[in-house]
């Protein structure tokens, strides 16, 4: 979906642009149908146009064949990089930026027309403020993003412009003009001997959304599986769901590892199958949500069957492994505790909040709002550790909210928290989308949504509310890990699912009821991040599952 509004031609605000040049004068200029998944290369000093009053970007006359039969309505993005950004080596499209948040802008856009200018000025939705008051040079590109069946606006069917250099001064204005020269194409997906593609359409998500949807997923394939002398013909399966922005071609560096000569005897020897996570709205979590469908009854009800019946699978809940990291590892925890008859064990690892209570750095039911504390400090998003006990705030939630807001100002940006309410909440009737849980301005908590849809898939919550259900489960199949100085905080969740589980634990026992001790554990491991967890957590589960695996499956 998009935000209509009105076309901005010619505005007469100007900003202070002291000058533009060319990312580089030797690098030829992307063909306009160029295949791309990601961004196009710098633009030539001779297709550099005249300057103009501010930043207007258009669809050049001899490009208007890019436009196609596709909408000509949808958002006008400006995307900026600084030089001395740690990000400098990356391209503005790929934001947004956590560790070093970027400038960027946008504005709506009714019609694109061929050789009409659509000004981004002082009108325009910008980060980190008016787009007049910015200044140094950055890397710059412009996206017309008016495909909305994917997330983000590196979507195929999208028009980009190629890499700028700009650079902005106070005092002396100049003007500069964009071109739209490339239309972005899906990236061709790997071919490996190892490596399938798999996918089919839903019955159960295509009758939810009253149109044809496509569940897909990338099969890696271990040694033997394509032998017929093989010892085995039937196979146990490791289910990944990949993190935030992950997709399910994730599989083509699983499927390379299990290719490479000696890795049987460090690699679990199982078919490994990634899901696909994303839809419009962001990461589903494979949750069975107002806004994205049902995910979840899908996946174990059509799509598992049919990737056993298609991959000769064992079609048992002891021969499934899930797993997954950051907004994987919510996933994959969510789907062991609601489908604890499907898999068999759990593996997860730094997930998403699971105890809202301690949700990031902040409280979804205490605070009044999510940009800062009860005394006005600014709470924080993303953190770098620098040495014992010193963090480096690196962006706020404030910042975030901000820059969801220039991508998706309807709040359909399919960015974290945008993505979180498109799970979570209920659909808006007068929007059709997902009711926010706080508003992108202020920050104010909306505690009814909170308190009534938000906290259904509060896990800790969920153990507190029902342990006979739960913590069995936690107990029997669930290795969690989460660095203690996660990035994103979400230490603060786990630890406080682990206290769930142990309060919970205890008054059973307490009560003469006996639980199970089995191999489940919720570990934070000193000094681990985000991004560090996610390799050493892998580096222990590769043992791990493969115990379980001969344990269950006679591997």
């Amino acid at each position: 979906m998009h935000l209509p509004g009105t076309l901005r031609i010619v505005a007469t605000v100007a900003f202070a642009l002291m000058s533009v040049a060319p990312a580089s004068a030797q690098q030829p200029t992307r063909p306009a149908t160029a295949p791309a998944g990601g961004s196009p290369p710098p633009t030539t000093a001779a297709s550099t146009p005249p300057l103009q009053d501010t930043v207007r970007i258009t669809l050049p006359e001899a490009s208007a064949g890019l436009l196609g039969d596709d909408p000509r309505s949808g958002r006008m993005l400006l995307l900026l990089l600084a030089e001395n950004s740690p990000a400098a080596d990356a391209l503005p499209m790929d934001a947004p930026f956590f560790d070093d948040p970027q400038p960027m802008y946008s504005v709506p856009v009714q019609e694109l027309k061929p050789g009409v200018a659509v000004t981004i000025g002082a009108d325009a939705i910008g980060f980190p403020g008016p787009i007049g008051s910015l200044e140094g040079t950055y890397r710059a590109q412009a996206v017309f993003v008016r495909n909305h069946s994917e997330r983000g606006h590196a979507s195929p069917g999208n028009l980009a412009s190629e890499l700028m250099i700009l650079t902005f001064a106070r005092g002396k204005v100049d003007r500069v003009e964009i071109p739209l020269t490339v239309r972005l194409q899906a990236p061709a997906r790997p071919q490996a001997p190892n490596l399938r593609w798999f996918e089919m359409k839903s019955a159960t998500l295509s009758r939810a959304a009253g149109r044809d949807v496509v569940m897909r997923a990338g099969v890696a394939l271990p040694d033997g599986w394509d032998d017929p002398n093989f010892r085995r013909r039937m196979f146990p399966a490791i289910y990944v769901v990949p993190g935030f922005g992950g997709r399910y071609t994730d599989a083509e560096a699983i499927a390379r590892r299990l290719a490479t000569p000696g890795s049987s005897t460090v690699l679990p020897q199982a078919v490994w199958i990634v899901l696909d996570p994303e839809t419009p709205l962001g990461h589903h979590g494979f949750v069975d949500s107002a806004a994205n469908g049902p995910w979840g009854t899908a996946l174990v009800e059509e799509f598992i069957p049919a990737l056993e019946r298609q991959f000769r699978l064992i079609p048992r809940a002891e021969a499934r492994i899930v797993t997954g990291h950051s907004s994987g590892g919510w996933s994959s925890l969510w789907l062991q505790l609601a489908y604890p008859e499907v898999f068999g064990a759990c593996f997860s690892s730094s997930p998403d909040p699971v105890d809202f209570s301690r949700f990031q750095a902040g409280d979804l039911y205490a605070d009044a709002s999510v940009f800062c504390d009860a005394e006005g400090k600014e709470r924080p998003s993303y953190r770098v550790p620098l040495v014992k006990q010193f963090d480096k705030v690196r962006m706020t939630v404030r910042d975030e909210a901000a820059m969801e807001r220039v991508l998706g100002p309807a709040r359909d940006s399919g960015e974290q928290w945008d993505a979180w309410s498109a799970m979570w909440s209920a659909v808006d009737p007068s929007t059709r989308l997902p009711r926010p849980m706080f508003d992108s301005l202020t920050g104010t908590i909306d505690k009814g949504v909170v308190r009534n849809a938000w906290s259904r898939y509060d896990i800790a919550a969920r153990v507190r509310a029902d342990p006979m259900r739960h913590v069995p489960v936690l107990r029997e199949k669930v290795r969690l890990l989460c660095g203690a100085r996660d990035s994103f905080f979400l230490d603060r969740g786990v630890q406080g699912l682990k206290d769930a589980v142990a309060e919970a634990s205890a008054a059973m026992e307490a009560k003469g009821q006996m639980l199970p001790q089995g191999p489940g554990y919720i570990e934070l491991v000193p000094e681990e991040t985000h991004d560090t967890m996610a390799v050493s957590a892998m580096l222990r589960w590769n043992v791990e599952m493969r115990a379980y695996l001969k344990a269950n499956t006679l591997d």
